[in-house]
């Protein structure tokens, strides 16, 4: 017996003395030891702070418990304010969207909404849409609406004009442009009616809801959405202050973004709250954790939405999937100055947080993400055996996010080498390059019919981090990436082919300096001239009458996409002058060009350099014109 004891004893002593040794093996999901995290973080963070942004916070998490938190740089760069993850107040931007599929997923959990029934069984009469979808629908982002950018960020005082959220999201509709359930395509509107569903099932307002059954129960003392903080004086004391960079290698100050539909992206709070957000949603295995009342809940939560997610993969009921070793979740976040992201991976109750002020926080966030959660790839892709052959697949594609109905089309595809569109070409029976203007490339590797695995980054290195697989799908001979969480991406569809991107374009650059540079030619002749005596006929005055009024239709169309140069984020009043401006401005060019024309034929006096000058006017007023129609620049906003 006492040699048994004697055992028990010197085991238990063993286990005592190795548990300190375990916990400090313990480690992030790419393998870097919790012992070296202060250490590895403190020197990323040091390579992007004062050069990508002025401040941010950084917070990790583990099994139910925060093992790191710290701030870097200025919360206020002016009064030298030290950024504090306990307290400084940060914009989220679009991680408010994940508290709102929290909530959906709640009431869906208690049997106050079926994800898969029609949506307006929950709405009011207000409510019209083109082709019916699903809250399941919502949370893919595959519900079918053209993006938003008209009132999506407003300035303090504009946001006071804005109503309830029943009235802005009526105000703001955007429309369908996709079948509803076939393609992902984000949407900050869609997100907003799922949270005026949640209210209307409810009972209370959004913010109410949201605090009372998300906010307080995960213990978020220091979180805010946008109702309750605004004019909180308190609040907003700790607020850092948001940057945009001044192109010098400085920042210039960017303002606070209010947002009319503010239960997609208005929530303001510190990192260390978001980290609490964290911890109710990792429980230990089986527990669900302070936010539901069942686990299998919470294990639907980071499971995907879509019932067909191989065909038409969406999201994790609204949580995005980020590459790594192990599964992780999360979303981040943009406003107009602020930069977020937060992740989890439920498998080892892991994860992090950082917030930034400043638009540049893309460059940390991946980063961070490269160091706490690794790269998933860890053999070279092998092509696969009797595949489909790429070359179906090559072409140019749009993001399925993009504007639709009005001139804000034109933004989307005009930028031809942005992110917004993307080059797919055939290497050989079995690659592709992926490319995007401003991004690089990356070559991907067939290994599954129409599933590409990535082969080369080296000149991407954001394709590395950010999509490791695409995965295409063709219908009727018209192929798609298929991305889900609502970054799918189409082909560029009929009528807006890049040939007829680029004559559009063309048309409009030399339309303008046509329209800007030979009003300004005949006035300096007119003036170099104006002792000479030069008969003029009423031909030449209706001819430069017709000059200067298309010069002035162009002058307007540069004037609004100037507005949008300082400032994208402008709201539908503000563009409604200029729409208008272009019936009004088209017309008198129409009666000068009518009473020109009238005019010749009556008189016969164009004769020479006035004939060529009136018929180059003509030529390149009508193709303006028809540029401006094609692109919807006289539909209301």
């Amino acid at each position: 017996m006492r040699f048994l004891s004697s055992m028990l004893l010197l085991f238990l002593l063993f286990l005592i003395t190795a548990l300190p040794v375990y916990a400090a093996e313990s480690q992030t999901p790419s393998g870097i030891p919790f012992s070296e995290l202060e250490t590895r973080i403190d020197a990323l963070m040091d390579e992007h702070i004062g050069t990508a942004v002025p401040g941010a916070a950084v917070v990790v998490v583990y099994e139910g418990k925060i093992i790191f938190s710290r701030g870097y740089g200025w919360a206020d760069i002016g009064d030298r304010i030290p950024v504090d993850p306990a307290k400084t107040v940060f914009e989220w931007g679009s991680i408010n969207k994940t508290f709102v599929w929290v909530a959906v997923m709640q009431l869906a959990e208690q049997g106050l909404l079926d994800l898969d029934a029609d949506v307006c069984i929950y709405l009011p009469d207000t409510f019209r849409f083109d082709k019916p979808f699903t809250l399941r629908d919502l949370l893919n982002h595959s519900a079918g609406f053209a993006d938003l950018l008209l009132g999506l960020f407003v300035d303090e005082q504009t946001l006071t004009r804005f109503g309830t959220l029943e009235e802005t999201l009526l105000d703001l509709q955007p429309p369908q442009i996709f079948t509803p359930g076939t393609v992902s395509a984000y949407s900050n509107w869609g997100s907003a009616l799922a949270a005026f569903i949640v209210e209307r099932v409810d009972g209370r307002d959004y913010t109410v809801f949201e605090r009372e059954s998300i906010l307080i129960p995960a213990n978020m003392r220091n979180t805010m959405n946008q109702p309750d903080w605004f004019g909180n004086s308190s609040f907003l004391a700790n607020k850092t202050s948001g940057y945009i960079s001044d192109g010098e290698g400085g920042f210039r100050d960017g303002g606070w973004a209010h947002v009319p539909l503010y239960p997609a992206g208005a929530i303001n709070g510190t990192a260390e709250d978001l980290a609490a957000f964290i911890i109710a949603l990792t429980p230990p295995m089986g527990e669900p954790g302070p936010l539901f009342t069942h686990a299998d809940t919470l294990g639907t939560l980071f499971a995907p939405s879509s019932l067909d997610h191989t065909n038409y993969p969406g999201t994790r009921h609204g949580f995005l999937s980020y590459p790594g070793i192990l599964p992780a979740f999360g979303h981040s976040g943009g406003t107009v100055a602020f930069r977020t992201d937060f992740v989890l991976v439920p498998e080892t109750r892991f994860g992090y947080v950082l917030l930034t002020n400043a638009v540049g926080g893309m460059e940390p966030m991946l980063s961070v993400h490269e160091l706490l959660l690794g790269s998933p790839q860890t053999a070279v892709p092998v092509a696969g055996d009797g595949l489909p052959d790429v070359e179906a697949l090559a072409g140019w594609y749009i993001s399925a996010r993009r504007y639709h109905g009005n001139f804000l089309e034109f933004v989307s595809y005009a930028g031809l080498a942005s992110s917004q569109m993307v080059r797919v070409s055939a290497l050989d029976e079995n690659k592709i390059r992926l490319s995007s203007g401003g991004l690089g490339s990356a070559v991907y590797v067939q290994t599954e019919p129409y599933v590409f695995d990535i082969l080369d980054a080296s000149d991407g290195p954001l394709f590395a981090a950010r999509l490791p697989q695409l995965r295409f799908r063709v219908e009727e001979g018209v192929p798609r990436i298929l991305l889900g969480d609502g970054g799918d991406f189409t082909a560029l569809p009929k009528g807006r082919t890049m040939p007829f991107l680029i004559a559009s374009l063309t048309i409009v650059l030399v339309s303008v300096v046509y329209f800007l540079v030979t009003p300004i030619g005949l006035l300096i002749m007119f003036f170099v001239r104006r002792k000479k005596i030069i008969v003029r006929t009423r031909f030449d005055y209706l001819s430069a009458g017709f000059l200067f009024s298309g010069a002035a239709l162009v002058l307007n169309n540069l004037l609004l996409f100037m507005l949008f140069g300082m400032n994208p984020f402008r709201t539908a009043t503000e563009v409604a002058p200029f729409i208008w401006m272009n019936y009004v401005l088209t017309g008198i060019t129409v009666l000068f060009f009518a009473a020109t024309v009238g005019f010749w034929r009556t008189s016969g006096e164009a004769r020479g350099k006035r004939k060529a000058l009136f018929i180059a006017t003509a030529v390149f007023a009508a193709v303006f014109i028809v540029i401006l129609f094609d692109w919807n620049f006289y539909v209301p906003v």
